[in-house]
């Protein structure tokens, strides 16, 4: 009897947790609204506890973690740091939390965006100069990013410096690099000093060695076209250009120089560039090189559609742009190129028998595909910066009115017709018996119309290049009984002609 009690409990113990877990996964699942979030930092960092709907997770080495909510609505709002220390030199802050897509139900995917600085030690060499180190009354420390830092390097050697920042480029996710250089240093009473080349990198190293080598000239720096804001390297310090396109830079070596010249970042405010190439210009004063940058500036544009009775189409129906300048094309989908916009080439520079002159670039438009087809005339479209932020794209749709009518009776009928678009998308519309139905807006391409309720003629092909009229001939059900009770009326004539014809050849044999 005791073996029994105890094996009872033993069969309590292990089935009772497995019915609570089976209950609450069953009340799991009647809660649309809970799932799993997927985090993922950028740039990708191991250690960082982030607060979620209320919960605290840490990422792994790859910078992503799980954590499962009761409610995913609003989810992105709720994400928070737990806490800004990364480890014992670097911290990081929260920049934006963008959503994601994803493929699975009750799943919601969330980029981190984070920027992470660390701290550094700095460390000031003599060099080859004859100069103190304990003469050097101030280092500027300029980042990529336009930071500026003057360090006293008397008072402390200790700096924390931005080392990655987290942007968002036409909507995706990016992780900008920040080096620092030093744009400039104070040493003592008539003495000016640079370091040597090369841009530190923060988030890899500890400490950062300056090395003091005396100046040996200034470098005048003018863009082609004329763009505020551009970073520039020169030996490894970095300068920004101001409202003119212009930048001075101080040099230990003026020799070569424009072969150590380059971009500090492709960012500036409110346009991207990109350096082609690097010229001589004149100059007069001693000691000074003037070079010139050719640049070619992309700016921001946005894309709206519509089609030749001017109604607005919506992006959601763009699955793809393309729009094509010379060997250069741009792809992007028509939400992304309507809500967060496209970058395109505005300008570029050109040598002209020696003069640089500042070309507008024109783009024309290549693909528009709605629905699976082609809803442009490659070429036919084009567009410069120059006209303004928003391109309006013309798109070739048309209109097809369809009626749906009795075979029998002739006369129009209210059917409900499934239409399959070229890119195999289905969906049904409501013919209705009086007035005109119209399709509207429809892409080039092969349509299937079928209708559900008829019997015979239920699905017919169109392809549509213009707008047209479709009337569709269908046999109902009704048609059907009428031809049915038509037939069953003249099977029994014709029985009743045969049995009459009997008798009448059994009278004429009786008679005979």
């Amino acid at each position: 009897m005791r073996r029994r009690v105890a094996l009872r409990a033993v069969v309590l113990a292990v089935l009772a947790p497995m019915a609570a877990a089976v209950v609450a996964a069953g009340a799991a699942s009647a809660d649309s609204s809970s799932g799993t979030v997927v985090l993922r930092t950028s740039p990708a960092l191991a250690g960082v506890r982030l607060v979620v709907g209320g919960q605290v997770v840490t990422t792994g080495s790859d910078g992503a973690a799980r954590v499962d909510v009761a409610d995913l609505n609003g989810v992105k709002d709720t994400v928070r740091l737990a806490g800004s220390r990364l480890d014992a030199r670097r911290s990081v802050s929260l920049a934006f939390v963008k959503p994601q897509p994803h493929t699975t139900a009750h799943e919601s995917r969330l980029t981190v965006g984070l920027d992470v600085s660390a701290r550094v030690d700095l460390r000031i060499s003599q060099g080859s100069t004859d100069v103190p180190v304990s003469s050097v009354t101030r280092v500027r420390l300029h980042s990529v990013t336009g930071q500026i830092l003057d360090v006293d390097p008397r008072r402390t050697t200790t700096v924390t410096l931005l080392a990655r920042k987290a942007r968002l480029v036409g909507g995706v996710p990016t992780t900008q690099t920040v080096t620092w250089s030093v744009d400039g240093l104070r040493a003592g009473k008539g003495v000016s000093l640079t370091t040597a080349k090369g841009r530190f990198d923060p988030f890899a190293a500890t400490r950062w060695t300056l090395v003091l080598r005396p100046v040996a000239g200034t470098v005048l720096i003018d863009t082609v076209p004329a763009v505020p804001g551009v970073s520039v390297l020169v030996d490894g310090a970095s300068f920004t250009t101001d409202r003119a396109g212009r930048a001075t830079a101080v040099v230990g070596d003026l020799n070569d120089v424009a072969s150590r010249v380059s971009l500090a970042s492709t960012l500036a405010p409110g346009s991207q560039v990109q350096l082609l190439r690097i010229g001589r210009g004149a100059t007069k004063v001693p000691k000074q090189r003037h070079l010139v940058l050719a640049l070619e500036v992309s700016r921001p544009v946005t894309l709206t559609f519509h089609d030749p009775q001017g109604r607005e189409i919506p992006p959601q129906r763009v699955s793809e742009v393309v729009l094509s300048s010379g060997d250069q094309s741009v792809s992007t989908t028509g939400t992304t190129a309507a809500t967060e916009g496209l970058m395109v080439a505005a300008q570029t520079a050109r040598q002209i028998d020696g003069v640089w002159k500042v070309l507008p670039v024109t783009y024309s438009v290549k693909t528009v595909t709605v629905d699976g087809g082609q809803a442009v005339f490659a070429g036919q479209q084009r567009f410069s910066r120059a006209q303004g932020t928003t391109w309006p794209l013309a798109l070739s749709l048309y209109d097809v009115s369809v009626t749906v009518r009795d075979v029998l009776f002739g006369t129009r009928i209210e059917s409900v017709v499934e239409v399959t678009d070229p890119d195999g998308a289905t969906r049904p519309v409501v013919i209705a018996s009086e007035g005109v139905t119209t399709l509207p807006a429809l892409v080039r391409g092969e349509y299937v119309l079928t209708n559900r309720s008829a019997a015979v003629g239920a699905s017919s092909t169109l392809l549509v290049s213009r707008s047209s009229q479709v009337d569709m001939r269908v046999v109902t059900r009704v048609d059907v009984l009428v031809l049915a009770a038509l037939g069953a009326t003249v099977c029994f004539g014709l029985v009743l002609a045969g049995q009459a014809w009997a008798r009448r050849s059994r009278r004429g044999g009786s008679a005979g």
